[in-house]
């Protein structure tokens, strides 16, 4: 870690001594003069005036002692008002903009603790460890993304192989063996016979459904070939079906396609996000927003759910077991995109992504 050229406490004192002899002696050199003067012209005055039996009564030194007492307050005052304004100035403040930057590190924003907050050498020189860890932290994060991107990668295509394998033997098969019990049912005159029949057909057709929904969860056919707009909005319906839940999809802007990657990316997302909203928020109603602008483009998932406290670092998602948010954390990350999450208890939960 590197080090100052001179010791910042002592830098720093030397700095405060210099401020005290420069601004609080003068001041408290002109006190006593104000005080020395004040008393001679009022003894000089009272003298002019008075009686000299009154004149030396007024003129006391106790009762003098008394008038000019408060002015010996006012060097103390004025360092101590001095003292507060420069702790707030170079302390307070720096230390107040420190902990924003800081905060904004742990969520991946390694610019902003680079700009200067000022501050006594003691401050800076924490910065500056503070620079030079996240310049670390960010070269580590970025050969564990490249990781996590090669694991996403080969989820991926393990994904496709298992939803063709499913689309193309396993449904396939079912799907035959539908088209068996139809012919069976149509050739078996006994009605009663009929029925378990009928009752089997049902459970394949049923069967074959819940296929076909793992398959497109598996590989989104509707984002390869449509666009991710459409994909979203398949998504939206396929969740609401059979379940006591509104999800609204709104498309903002003027569509356009987008890299492969980040297609995908967002549309995992979106799909975990209402995951979340249908298994662990309780929610009733869940709005999925996408907008289109002319330099950036944004993902947002909002619902009434039950809501929870945000971990003020990415990290602390995991020992909370909020796996799903820090998978999406780091899908966000691997496309350059930033993931924001806003929530409260019992005040529903929104989570953009902007790109």
């Amino acid at each position: 870690m590197s080090t100052p050229d001179s010791p910042p406490i002592l830098a720093t004192w030397h700095n405060l001594a210099l401020r005290v002899i420069t601004f609080v002696l003068p001041v408290t050199l002109l006190s006593i003069v104000l005080a020395v003067s004040s008393v001679a012209l009022h003894q000089h005055l009272m003298r002019d005036h008075l009686p000299e039996e009154a004149w030396r009564l007024v003129t006391d030194p106790i009762l003098e002692l008394t008038l000019v007492a408060p002015l010996t307050l006012i060097p103390p005052l004025l360092f101590a008002a001095g003292a507060l304004w420069f702790v707030n100035r170079e302390v307070v403040r720096p230390l107040r903009r420190l902990e924003v930057k800081a905060a904004a590190l742990t969520w991946g924003d390694y610019e902003a603790i680079a700009e200067s907050v000022g501050g006594i050498a003691e401050i800076q020189r924490l910065q500056r460890e503070l620079v030079e860890m996240a310049q670390r932290v960010r070269a580590a994060q970025e050969g564990l993304r490249d990781y996590i991107g090669a694991i996403t990668t080969a989820q991926e295509e393990e994904r496709t192989r298992l939803a063709r394998e499913l689309h193309d033997d396993t449904l396939q098969a079912i799907i035959a063996l539908k088209q068996r019990l139809q012919l069976t049912r149509k050739a078996v005159q006994d009605s009663h016979a009929c029925r378990p029949l009928a009752e089997l057909e049902t459970l394949v057709e049923q069967t074959i459904e819940n296929l076909r929904r793992i398959t497109r969860a598996l590989r989104p056919i509707y984002l390869e070939d449509l666009g991710l707009v459409t994909a979203l909005e398949m998504l939206a319906r396929e969740t609401a079906q059979n379940r006591p839940l509104v999800v609204e999809f709104r498309s903002e802007g003027n569509e356009r396609r987008l890299g492969t990657e980040v297609e995908l990316s967002l549309f995992r997302i979106a799909q975990e996000a209402l995951n979340n909203a249908v298994k662990h928020a309780c929610a009733q109603k869940v709005v999925v927003t996408f907008a289109f602008a002319e330099n950036y483009v944004e993902l947002a998932v909002s619902d009434d759910g039950i809501g929870f406290l945000v971990p003020s670092n990415p990290m602390d998602l995991a020992p909370k077991g909020h796996f799903g948010l820090l998978g999406m954390h780091e899908r966000a990350a691997l496309i350059g995109a930033r993931l924001k999450i806003e929530s409260k208890p019992g005040s529903g939960t929104r989570l953009s992504v902007r790109l």
